[in-house]
């Protein structure tokens, strides 16, 4: 093996695990094994696809993240409770999920500007026909499937996007910029939708916040890149399902999915329920937003200078520590704020370390798809967390829903803490 080629394996590999990335799967590969169309040799290019994504992330999941200040709207108008809307929300981000797992695939094989601009398409239509509709079946067929589909469809194929536009040094940076859009998105979207619908309500909200998708992932679309991949050099599922590492990362996953999501539905009701003033209610999910753009940042800036896998094992410690606070504040808004400021920092970490992760265990071709696959196992959680907790709040109050998530994000922590060691041998693939 050449030596630059090790050095890449070792940086790659967490370090539990016994057998180089490069030997076990064979995968190890640079964006020189792609064939891309729409290339340029100007420095700058890749930066501008960067700009594109960071744009498509913080409109995508703004609107997303920003559904825990229409929820009660949306239950008034529609005379229904909470747990029934909460589900809205879980049926949206599983349908994000399984979006994801597909479409990082096709974006891994083709490239993302189709993706891109199916899903300026998608988030459109879906947030139009939510303001239209005047049963709660219809905002299931409409935020549920469209707005679910239409980040999963951007996500991932933007990961990869970014991970075939960039240097194996520059990466790091790279996606941490990306995912800072999340962040931001986070931070301006619930603020800016609190806002609008104090003035104009939540159906002509959502029919702005329409407008705004339309033209901003649109625009987004245009720098997504067409490229030829072998479906030779591609893994699926039966391939990873028989990785021993992928299997624990993803059930750790599973298991920390409701209490990464319980905040961000419950946070602004928990609040009010609580005798917190609404704009500050509405700012906490903000507030983590914020924090998560510095922490992305700074961590795309460690780049290879640390060991992804347990940067991510120390988001999933900040992520639980997170609910415990939440869990104590008894509605104290300066303890809500430090729950909110851990929940963005462990969000952070663990979402830009983890495309590192998978690229250094399975290559850069097949990120996308890898990363899409990956996160169903959060869209189980989430499928899961926001609904089952939205009916215990119905019934029981907000305690015992939190203790609840608490326990699965702790159990979470002990499947990440076991070691990564990978079982295959060379040529099993």
């Amino acid at each position: 093996m050449a030596r630059s080629e090790c050095r890449r394996s070792r940086a790659s590999t967490d370090l539990w695990t016994t057998v180089p990335t490069g030997q076990a799967w064979g995968l190890v590969a640079s964006t020189s094994d792609l064939t891309h169309s729409g290339g340029s040799a100007d420095p700058a290019a890749p930066w501008s696809v960067a700009v594109a994504a960071f744009a498509a992330n913080f409109v995508t999941f703004g609107i997303l993240f920003s559904f825990g200040v229409f929820l009660t709207p949306i239950a008034d108008d529609l005379g229904t409770t909470t747990g029934p809307v909460a589900a809205l929300f879980s049926t949206a981000v599983c349908t994000y999920y399984a979006g994801g797992a597909i479409g990082g695939r096709i974006g891994d094989r083709f490239g993302a500007r189709l993706l891109i601009a199916a899903a300026a398409l998608a988030m459109s239509a879906g947030l139009a026909l939510t303001a239209a509709s005047d049963a709660l079946w219809q905002t299931y067929a409409a935020f549920g499937v469209l707005v679910g589909l239409a980040t999963g469809f951007c996500y991932p194929s933007m990961i990869g996007l970014i991970g075939r536009s960039f240097s194996e040094r520059r990466r790091p940076a790279a996606m941490g910029f990306l995912l800072a859009g999340v962040g931001a998105g986070t931070l301006v979207m619930p603020l800016a939708s609190h806002a609008l619908i104090s003035t104009l309500g939540w159906r002509q909200t959502y029919a702005v916040l329409a407008a705004v998708a339309l033209v901003a992932i649109g625009w987004a679309a245009t720098r997504g890149d067409r490229v030829r991949t072998s479906p030779a050099r591609l893994l699926g599922v039966s391939q990873l399902v028989r990785s021993r590492r992928f299997l624990l990362f993803f059930a750790a996953v599973v298991a920390i999915g409701p209490g990464f999501y319980a905040p961000v539905a419950f946070y602004n009701d928990y609040a009010v329920d609580r005798g917190v003033a609404p704009a500050l209610a509405a700012a906490l999910i903000g507030i983590s937003g914020a924090t998560s753009v510095v922490a992305r940042l700074a961590c795309g800036a460690l780049g290879h200078r640390a060991d992804p896998m347990w940067l991510c094992r120390a988001a999933f410690a900040a992520m639980t520590a997170a609910l415990v606070i939440w869990w104590i504040s008894d509605g104290n808004p300066a303890v809500l704020i430090a729950s909110a400021v851990a929940h963005g920092v462990g969000w952070a970490v663990w979402v830009t370390a983890t495309p590192s992760v998978l690229a250094g265990w399975y290559g850069v071709e097949n990120l996308g798809g890898v990363i899409g696959i990956h996160y169903t196992g959060l869209g189980v959680g989430a499928l899961a967390g926001p609904a089952v907790c939205g009916f215990i709040i119905d019934a029981s109050g907000f305690g015992p829903a939190i203790v609840l998530v608490t326990v699965t994000s702790l159990i979470a922590l002990g499947l990440l803490m076991l070691p990564m060691r990978e079982t295959a041998v060379a040529g099993s693939l």
